[in-house]
C-alpha cells in the first residue's frame, strides 16, 4: 500500500531519502575508487541551473514528492519534471567519464529515477490521461559542457509497483534493524558499571559526559593520563543510548593505543550494543599493492553483489574488531576495509580515525542516517585535533611523482599529456628567496589537475605494477578535492624545492570553521585530553565561545610531583656548555627513583650527545632513529620491567614519549629536557598570523603549544592508574608563568635547583610509600 498519508492513521516511523533507498536496495556491482565519490554539491547545483535555464513554461525544477509505505515515509526532489511531455528528469553531475560511470553505478541512478517517476504518480502530479512517462537520466561535467543522457519509458502503474517494491525490501531490512535496536536499548538500560566501582574521579567524569549528551552540549574534558577517560566517556553514552538520549556514539582516535583502548572498554561494557572498530585501510586490506579496482583486485569485483550477506554477519552482535571484519570478508570474497564501512553504518558505536569524521575527502557520509539520527561523539586526545585537521584539510603535489608516472611503462598517451601539462605548471610556479615560499592561486595548474582527473577517470585501469602512477593519480585526486573545500580565509599556497623535485602544498592555517561546523553535526560531543590547557585557547582553536561547559579533573595530582629545574639551560646556544650538568641530574634522578626512569628530549642530536656522556654502567638505552618492531618491543619491555632501574633516552613527540603506554608501576619518573619549540618556519609564521585574533596569541598557538603539549604528554607516561610518579622538567622556562599557562591545571609545579633534585625526590617517595587520595575536581561551565 503506498498514497500520500499514513496508514490507518499511523505516525510514520522512519523517514528515508529517494537516493539513500535507491542506493541501499538497487545498488549492485563494483567497487571502483574512481566512481566512489562525486562533486561538490554547490558547484553540481550551479551546473544544473546552467544547463536547466531556458525550459519552456511547462518544466519544473526541484520538484518535492512524498509518499508513505508502512512505516517509511519516502521523500525527495524531483531534478526536472514536465508534466505535459511526461518526463522525469534526473540529473548526476560528475567529472568522470559519463558512460564508464553509467557502467559501475547507473543501476542505482537509473533506481532513483524510477522512484522520482512512481511518487509523482502517488502525488497526483501525473495526468490520469498519461499513461507512460519517459525517464532522462542526464550526466553533467561541472566546468565543461559534456552532456550524456540515458532514456528509459515506464507505464506510470508499474513506477507504482517499482516504488512499493524497493519500500518492501528496504522495510524488511528496517524491521530486523529496529527489532536489534529495541532489544539493544533494553540491555543497555539495566547496564551495570563494569567494575566494582568508579576510579578516583570517573564518576564526577561519567556524570559529566552523559548531561552532555542528553542536552546535546559540546564539551572539553581534561583528566590526567590513566584517570580513567575512556571508560568515563564509554560507559555514559551507552546509558543515554539505552534511555533514549542518543541513537549512536562515534568514538575517535588519534592513535592505535587509543583505538585498543577504546575497544577494551567497549568488550568491558558494551551488552547488547554491536561496535564496529575502523582499521585503516592500509592495514586491513588483502591487496595493498593494488588499485581498488575490479579488474585488479577480486574483492572488489562484484562487491556489492555479496555485501548484504557479509554485512548481515558482522551485525549480529558484539564488537567487531578489525581481524574479525578481516575473517568474514574473505569468506565472502569482498573488499574487509569498504565492508567495515558498510558495516558501521549500521553499528551503535564507531570507533577510529579523526579522518572519518573531520577529513573533507575521506569522511564516512554514511554515518548520515535516519535511524541514528541523534549521534554522540567523543574526541580522545583533543590536544592534537587543531594540527590533524589542519593536515587534513591540506594537500601536498611534488613534482617528483608526477616525474615518476611519466617514467612508467605503459602509460596510455592521454595520461601521459595530462601528467605533462601539471608537470608543466608546477613548474612554471613563481620564484622566490628561501627554502619555502608563498604564492598566488595557481589557477592554471588548477585546470590542469582536474583536466589529469578527468583523463584518470577515463582512462583502462591501472595494473599493479603501475605503482606509480597510482600513487600520483591519488595525489591529484586528493589536491583537486582539497582546492575544492578550500576557503578565501585560512588557506596559502606554498612552494619549495627546484626543478624535479618542487613541490606545491596547499596549507590550511586556520581549521576553526571547519572543526566547528563538524561537532555541530552530531547531538552533543566531547573532547578529552589530558593536556588542554589553556582551555579558552583549545575552545576557541575548535570554534566555542569560552560559555562553552569545561571539567578539569585533578584526579591524582598528589601522586604525581612535577620539579621545575631552572638552573640548567637546554637553550641550543647553552646545550654544550651545560651537557655535564644535564647527565650530573638525570644519574640523580636515577639514584632516587624506586624504579625506571625516562628521559625526553628535544631532538635526536641532543640525544645523542647526553647518550655518549652518559658511561656503559649507566645502565641507559637510546632510541633510534630507526627501530623496528622487535626493537621497540624490546626497548618498551626493558622499561616495564620492575624491580629494575633502567633507564631509556627518548625524543618529545615520538613513539616512546607520546603513545606507549607504560606500566606506571615500574616506570617510576621521567626527566624532560627543555620545552623544545618547533624550529621557526613560513608556515608556523602563517599560522601565528592568521590566528592573533581567533586564538587571542598567535604565536603561542603556533610555536608555544605544540611544544608544551608534548612535554605534557611525555610527563603522562608515569603516574598512571593509581601509581605515584615524579616529572623533572629541566630548563629555566618552565619557571616562566608565560610557559606554565600551557601545562596541565592538575599540575602543582615546584621549583628547585639541579644540586637539590636528589633530595627533594627522595622526600617525594618517602611520602608516597602509601598512595595518596585523589585532589577535588574543578567544573567550570
Amino acid at each position: 500500500m503506498s498514497d500520500s498519508t499514513p496508514p490507518s492513521g499511523e505516525a510514520a516511523k522512519h523517514r528515508v531519502a529517494v537516493k539513500e533507498l535507491a542506493t541501499f536496495v538497487h545498488r549492485r556491482g563494483d567497487l571502483h575508487y574512481r566512481y566512489q565519490s562525486a562533486t561538490l554539491a554547490k558547484e553540481g547545483i550551479a551546473r544544473q541551473q546552467a544547463w536547466q535555464r531556458g525550459r519552456g513554461e511547462s518544466y519544473r525544477r526541484e520538484v518535492r514528492v512524498a509518499a508513505t509505505f508502512g512505516v517509511l515515509a519516502v521523500s525527495g526532489r524531483v531534478d526536472g519534471w514536465d508534466a505535459p511531455a511526461g518526463v522525469v528528469e534526473e540529473v548526476k553531475t560528475t567529472r568522470a567519464d559519463a558512460p564508464t560511470l553509467h557502467a559501475q553505478v547507473g543501476q542505482e541512478n537509473m533506481a532513483q529515477a524510477r522512484l522520482y517517476g512512481g511518487l509523482l504518480v502517488l502525488c497526483g502530479e501525473v495526468p490520469a490521461s498519461l499513461a507512460t512517462l519517459r525517464l532522462r537520466l542526464v550526466y553533467l561535467h561541472p566546468t565543461q559542457p559534456d552532456e550524456t543522457v540515458f532514456t528509459e519509458a515506464w507505464r506510470a502503474a508499474d513506477l507504482v509497483a517499482y516504488f512499493e517494491a524497493t519500500c518492501g525490501c528496504y522495510l524488511a531490512w528496517l524491521g530486523s534493524a529496529q527489532a536489534r535496536l529495541a532489544d539493544r536499548d533494553r540491555r543497555l538500560r539495566a547496564l551495570k558499571f563494569p567494575f566494582a566501582a568508579f576510579r578516583g574521579e570517573q564518576r564526577l567524569m561519567a556524570k559529566h559526559v552523559y548531561r552532555g549528551f542528553r542536552d546535546a552540549k559540546h564539551s572539553l574534558v581534561e583528566a590526567p593520563t590513566g584517570a580513567g577517560k575512556t571508560m568515563a566517556s564509554v560507559f555514559p553514552a551507552l546509558k543515554a543510548m539505552g534511555e533514549g538520549q542518543l541513537d549512536r556514539l562515534v568514538f575517535l582516535t588519534a592513535r592505535g593505543t587509543g583505538q585498543a583502548a577504546a575497544e577494551a572498554a567497549l568488550r568491558q561494557a558494551a551488552d547488547g550494543a554491536v561496535a564496529v572498530i575502523v582499521a585503516a585501510k592500509a592495514r586491513i586490506c588483502f591487496n595493498p599493492e593494488l588499485p581498488c579496482d575490479p579488474a585488479s583486485c577480486a574483492y572488489a569485483r562484484g562487491y556489492y553483489e555479496r555485501q548484504p550477506a557479509a554485512r548481515r554477519e558482522l551485525l549480529a552482535g558484539g564488537v567487531v574488531a578489525p581481524a574479525q571484519v578481516a575473517e568474514v570478508a574473505r569468506r565472502h570474497r569482498v573488499c574487509p576495509f569498504e565492508l567495515s564501512l558498510d558495516a558501521a553504518a549500521w553499528a551503535d558505536v564507531v570507533v577510529g580515525d579523526y579522518n572519518y569524521v573531520l577529513d573533507p575527502v575521506v569522511r564516512l557520509k554514511r554515518l548520515d542516517s535516519p535511524l541514528f539520527a541523534r549521534v554522540g561523539l567523543v574526541v580522545d586526545e583533543a590536544h592534537q585535533l587543531g594540527e590533524r585537521v589542519q593536515a587534513m584539510l591540506g594537500a601536498r603535489l611534488p613534482r617528483a611523482a608526477l616525474r615518476a608516472a611519466l617514467e612508467s611503462a605503459a602509460l596510455p598517451a592521454l595520461l601521459a599529456k595530462a601528467f605533462r601539462s601539471v608537470d608543466r605548471a608546477l613548474g612554471r610556479l613563481p620564484r622566490q628567496a628561501g627554502e619555502r615560499w608563498e604564492v598566488p592561486p595557481p589557477e592554471a595548474l588548477c585546470r590542469a589537475v582536474t583536466r589529469a582527473n578527468k583523463a584518470l577517470a577515463t582512462s583502462a585501469a591501472l595494473q599493479p605494477e603501475q605503482v606509480a602512477v597510482t600513487e600520483a593519480s591519488w595525489l591529484l585526486l586528493r589536491f583537486e578535492r582539497v582546492v575544492e573545500a578550500a576557503t578565501p580565509d585560512g588557506f596559502h599556497y606554498l612552494a619549495s624545492g627546484r626543478g624535479r623535485h618542487r613541490v606545491l602544498e596547499l596549507v590550511c592555517t586556520v581549521p576553526t570553521a571547519h572543526i566547528q561546523a563538524t561537532l555541530q553535526d552530531f547531538h552533543g560531543s566531547v573532547r578529552l585530553s589530558g593536556t588542554l590547557t589553556p582551555a579558552a585557547m583549545f575552545q576557541r582553536l575548535h570554534g566555542f565561545d569560552c560559555e562553552a561547559p569545561v571539567l578539569a579533573i585533578g584526579a591524582g595530582a598528589s601522586r604525581l610531583g612535577v620539579f621545575a629545574v631552572a638552573d640548567v639551560s637546554t637553550y641550543y646556544r647553552d646545550r654544550q656548555r651545560s651537557l655535564d650538568a644535564l647527565v650530573t641530574l638525570i644519574r640523580a634522578v636515577r639514584e632516587a627513583t624506586p624504579g625506571n626512569c625516562l628521559v625526553a628530549f628535544p631532538s635526536f642530536e641532543y640525544l645523542d650527545a647526553a647518550g655518549e656522556r652518559l658511561a656503559p654502567d649507566d645502565d641507559v638505552a637510546c632510541q633510534q632513529r630507526d627501530m623496528d618492531a622487535a626493537a621497540r618491543a624490546a626497548f618498551v619491555e626493558r622499561l616495564t620491567a620492575t624491580g629494575e632501574r633502567h633507564a631509556g633516552l627518548v625524543v618529545m613527540g615520538g613513539l616512546f614519549a607520546e603513545s606507549v603506554d607504560f606500566d606506571s608501576s615500574a616506570l617510576r619518573s621521567i626527566v624532560v629536557v627543555g620545552p623544545g619549540l618547533p624550529p621557526r618556519s613560513l608556515e608556523r609564521d602563517l599560522i601565528a598570523a592568521d590566528n592573533a585574533e581567533t586564538a587571542g596569541d598567535g604565536e603561542a598557538l603556533a610555536y608555544l603549544q605544540p611544544a608544551m603539549t608534548r612535554v605534557a604528554q611525555a610527563v603522562g607516561r608515569v603516574a598512571r592508574g593509581g601509581a605515584a610518579g615524579a616529572a623533572i622538567l629541566v630548563d629555566p622556562r618552565f619557571a616562566s608563568r608565560r610557559y606554565q599557562a600551557h601545562l596541565p591545571s592538575h599540575w602543582h609545579l615546584q621549583r628547585t635547583r639541579a644540586a637539590d633534585v636528589g633530595a627533594q625526590l627522595s622526600a617525594f617517595w618517602q611520602a608516597h610509600r602509601h598512595e595518596c587520595s585523589p585532589s577535588p575536581a574543578i567544573e567550570r561551565s
